[in-house]
Order: structure tokens, then C-alpha cells, then sequence
């Protein structure tokens, strides 16, 4: 799974992770990974190596030739996972953190990276490291891996995770994954072309050398009962770019072939989300509104500052409302989204986020409207209307602002950490 939240924008941690190969036996085994948080890479095993080969001809790619091995015990994975989260991904971490809580993804004493933690502990069994052009295969402790005779879900599963080298050796996921870094929706799109991508083709070499039926990919994620402290709608996030995108990528390759495929490696549908969640868009050549909003650090007053800011996008729109209303109503509430923009505003402990909703049409922004409304009404500790804007404090502590200001497709409204600062980036909204 790639965790690029900014974003998933969220953020592009630049590693692709999903379940790979681990168990124990005889046979012609590697080497046990030392008890260390740098375990050694070696060159890839022959059995990899033919793997690989066979992954890159169905793919109809060149495989790399500087693919290296490496096998870290459970226990070691964290320090592993540590290493190759850098810098600019932990800021990346911080901004989303700060915008989910406001939209009520996480608690007030929760961070994205702790949840992000408990997803990879129960989730990775493997991940294609771009950094170190490296499969790294866990297993479990004081354990060794066979591969000569693994299970057909290990096998097609380490299929999947030589779909990402092969992937990077045509496209540079590295540099993709920081170019679009701070677009939330583009990112969850070019997410769902890559893990898509690699769940298809394991689902081909499955069907071709493990005598799997077409369709039975083994892609294993955390069981969702085993992710306490994960929110369901981070899960769902999560989620998204191996279910809906593999589904996705499923129709295109069996349209236009691998090369439309290739051409998005590189450079996601300009749509985002909603060029997955509605296929027909990527045919029509749908391109989103672009959107602006006004500079608030100034009328939010001294000690603000912009700390991030990006395209939303269909999904996420439908991900917040699903927060408190059924599936069905958030799914047509978030239906014909034409463009979007926020911006989250900082200083010290406060926070506010502002954003500027495009549909195709009147009807569309109402239906939204209306069904925030209701989300709002099922949290609602008070509610003040001023002018044109209703300020609306609910039971998590944050407060939104929804302004009926702007054209009659659009729809504006703001989250902030108090009623102050958001009436005061309303207010700055309304006279911007």
C-alpha cells in the first residue's frame, strides 16, 4: 500500500506496502533476518528473480535489474518502517492530522501517524521499498522463509509486490509519489492506479501459475475487527485504493490495455476520485473546476498560518459525510462534485479549515447542503446565525461555519477548533 495521504494526500510515505510472502519451513530457505533494525539486503534469490520475470511479461514492462532482497523479522519491522519514513512524510503526518481531526476523522488525542502505526502492524507482511529498490519480505520471529515452497496466497501475494518494482522501474513512483504529495485527492487516485495496478496482475499470474480461478486475488489487509484504535472512516480510506481501484483498473486494462495504465502511473486521472468512483468521466475527458479561496492569515489575525491545502475530492467529501449519516445518503450527497479547494490555518493548539465546494449544478450543491445539515443536526451541541452565515458548535468541540455565499452550484462552509475562529475565518470568507 502506498501511504501518500496529501494526500492519502494524505502524504506520501514513499512505501508501497502490502501483504507479502512470510512463513516457515525446509527446503531451500533465505537467510533469517538478523535481530536488528537494518537487517541486510542481498541480491534477489533466484526463485524472486523468476518471479519477477514472469510478473514483468504479464505486465508488459522491462523488469529492473537492481531489485534486491531483504527479510526482517515482525519485531524488527517498526525500527524498518521507522527508517524509510522521512522528514517531509512525518510533516505530512502533522498537516493530516490537523485537518482529520477537524473533519472528525481522529479524536482530539489521536495523531494520523499512531493510526497509521496500527494499520501497519497488522496489515504489512511485505513492502517495495523505492528508496532502497528492495523487496522486503517479515516473517515471523525466529522464523525462516521458504521459497521453494510457498502457498499459493504467499506466492501471488509477492507477485503483488514485484508488480511495485517492476511499476517503478518504468515510472518512478519516488518522484510521483512527492510530486502530488500535497494533493490529497490526487494522491488517493494515483494510489489506486498503482495498488490497482498490482492487485490485477496478481490476479493474472495467479490465474497463470498457481492455478487460481481469474479474480481470486489474495491480497491480504488487516482483518478490519483486528484495527481497534483505526477509525472506520480511515479504514475505508485505506482501503479504497485495493478495492474500488483494483475494480477500476480491472475495467480499463480490459478496455485499452496496459498502456493506459502505464500513461497514469505517472500521471493520475485529472478527475481524482471521482474519475474511479463514476469510470464514465475518464471516457468523457471530465476535467474538475479549478477553485481558489482567499489568504486568511491575515483577517484570522496574528500567530496564523497557512499549514496546508489541496483538492478534497469526491471521495473524501462522501468519506466525511459517512461520518455520521448512512453510506447511501453520503454517496448522493457527494455525487456530481465538480472541483474543490480547502485550506487549513494553524496557530499554536487552534486551528480552522476552509473550503470552497463546485457541483454540476444547483440541484447538486442543495442536495450536499442539505445533507450536511443533517449530518450537523446528529452532533449539534448549539447552533447562532448571523447575516449569512450559521455557526453551528458540535459535541466533538469543533465548530462549522456554513455560508450562503457564492454562485448557487457552489457550496462554502469552515471547521474550526472554536465558534470564535470559525466565525472569524467565515467572516473573512464573506468579505474576501
Amino acid at each position: 500500500m502506498l501511504k501518500a495521504p496529501r494526500w492519502l494526500a494524505w502524504a506520501a510515505v514513499a512505501i508501497l506496502v502490502v501483504a507479502s510472502a512470510a512463513c516457515s519451513g525446509g527446503g531451500n530457505q533465505a537467510p533469517k533476518a538478523a535481530s536488528s533494525p537494518t537487517p541486510t539486503l542481498q541480491p534477489l534469490p533466484p526463485q524472486l528473480a523468476t518471479m519477477l520475470d514472469r510478473v514483468a511479461s504479464l505486465r508488459g514492462l522491462a523488469p529492473p535489474d537492481n531489485l534486491r532482497a531483504g527479510f526482517v523479522s515482525r519485531s524488527d519491522l517498526p525500527a524498518l518502517m521507522d527508517r524509510l519514513i522521512t522528514a517531509d512524510d512525518r510533516r505530512v503526518f502533522a498537516q493530516t492530522t490537523t485537518l482529520y481531526r477537524l473533519l472528525g476523522h481522529l479524536r482530539k488525542d489521536q495523531d494520523y501517524s499512531s493510526v497509521y502505526r496500527e494499520f501497519t502492524s497488522q496489515a504489512v507482511a511485505g513492502l517495495y521499498s523505492p528508496q532502497d529498490k528492495a523487496l522486503w519480505v517479515v516473517h515471523p520471529d525466529a522464523a525462516n522463509v521458504d521459497l521453494d515452497n510457498l502457498s499459493r496466497d504467499q506466492a501471488s501475494t509477492l507477485a503483488h509486490e514485484l508488480t511495485h518494482a517492476v511499476q517503478d522501474a518504468h515510472a518512478d513512483l519516488l518522484a510521483t509519489s512527492k510530486r502530488l504529495q500535497d494533493n490529497l485527492d490526487a494522491t488517493l487516485a494515483w494510489t489506486s492506479v498503482v495498488e490497482g495496478d498490482a492487485v490485477t496482475t496478481e490476479r493474472l499470474y495467479s490465474a497463470k501459475y498457481l492455478a487460481l480461478p481469474l479474480g481470486h486475488g489474495s491480497v491480504i489487509l488487516a482483518d478490519r475487527r483486528l484495527l481497534n484504535d483505526v477509525p472506520p472512516s480511515i479504514s475505508r480510506e485505506l482501503y479504497f485504493p485495493y478495492q474500488e481501484g483494483a475494480d477500476w483498473i480491472a475495467g480499463i486494462r480490459q478496455r485499452q490495455g496496459n498502456s493506459a495504465i502505464d500513461a497514469m502511473l505517472s500521471n493520475p486521472p485529472a478527475g481524482g476520485t471521482a474519475a474511479i468512483l463514476h469510470p464514465e468521466l475518464l471516457a468523457s475527458g471530465f476535467t474538475p473546476a479549478t477553485i481558489s479561496l482567499p489568504n486568511l492569515a491575515g483577517p484570522l489575525g496574528a500567530g496564523w498560518s497557512r499549514e496546508s491545502g489541496g483538492t478534497l475530492g469526491e471521495f473524501e467529501l462522501r468519506n466525511y459525510l459517512q461520518l455520521r449519516l448512512p453510506a447511501s445518503q453520503a454517496v448522493a450527497a457527494a455525487s456530481g462534485w465538480n472541483g474543490d479547494h480547502y485550506d487549513v490555518y494553524v496557530n499554536g493548539n487552534q486551528s480552522v479549515a476552509v473550503f470552497r465546494l463546485r457541483f454540476a449544478g444547483t440541484a447538486e450543491a442543495q442536495r450536499f447542503r442539505d445533507a450536511e445539515a443533517r449530518f450537523l443536526g446528529t452532533m449539534t451541541a448549539s447552533e447562532r446565525s448571523s447575516g449569512t452565515t450559521t455557526v453551528t458548535t458540535t459535541t466533538d468541540g469543533n465548530a462549522t461555519a456554513r455560508l450562503s455565499v457564492g454562485a448557487p452550484e457552489e457550496a462554502i462552509f469552515v471547521i474550526g477548533s472554536s465558534s470564535d475562529i470559525a466565525a472569524r475565518a467565515a467572516q473573512g470568507l464573506a468579505g474576501g
